[in-house]
């Protein structure tokens, strides 16, 4: 289980890079790029994206991150991912790439409507939630600027749902 959610958080960082280091973002309040977590390389997203999840009845939020909109794809990045092992609390961190970007192995995603297969990850309050993608529902509107997206977990069932804001 870890080594599949490192893998999608790996894909989900990697189709994020450019975006994060021309994000846009309040003085002082983030710092994009390259960090560490416990001795562990991390990268911090930064920006007006924002995104909610449910699931098992709870609501989690996440603000402050980058999207990127290629021809191929959509990527939305929020908080800090952890790009290998810790046994550190994980910070927040939300991911998802729909389309033909790294990771999604997809068809590409490049006008508003619904696409199947996507890679969705939260990390909230340390706790590690990854949605399964093959049947992840993705729905991208106004110039693939928001969307919502529905599924269930990997890993113990139940379901998944939320919405994602570029800004």
């Amino acid at each position: 289980m870890k080594a599949r959610l490192l893998l999608v958080l790996l894909a989900l960082a990697a189709a994020a890079f450019p975006a994060a280091a021309s994000a846009s973002h309040r003085a002082g309040a983030c710092t994009p790029g390259m960090t560490k977590v416990a001795g562990t390389d991390a990268r911090t997203f930064c920006g007006p994206a924002k995104a909610t999840v449910t699931v098992g009845g709870k609501t989690l939020s996440f603000s402050g991150g980058a999207c990127e909109h290629t021809a191929a794809y959509v990527s939305v990045n929020i908080g800090t991912v952890v790009l290998g092992q810790t046994s550190a609390k994980k910070p927040d961190y939300f991911g998802l790439n729909v389309g033909a970007g790294v990771g999604a192995g997809n068809r590409p995603a490049p006008h508003d409507g619904s696409y199947t297969g996507a890679v969705v990850a939260a990390v909230k309050s340390g706790k590690s939630y990854l949605v399964r993608g093959d049947t992840a529902k993705v729905t991208l509107a106004g110039n693939r600027s928001h969307g919502t997206f529905a599924s269930t977990l990997l890993f113990g069932g139940g379901a998944v749902s939320g919405t994602f804001s570029c800004g």
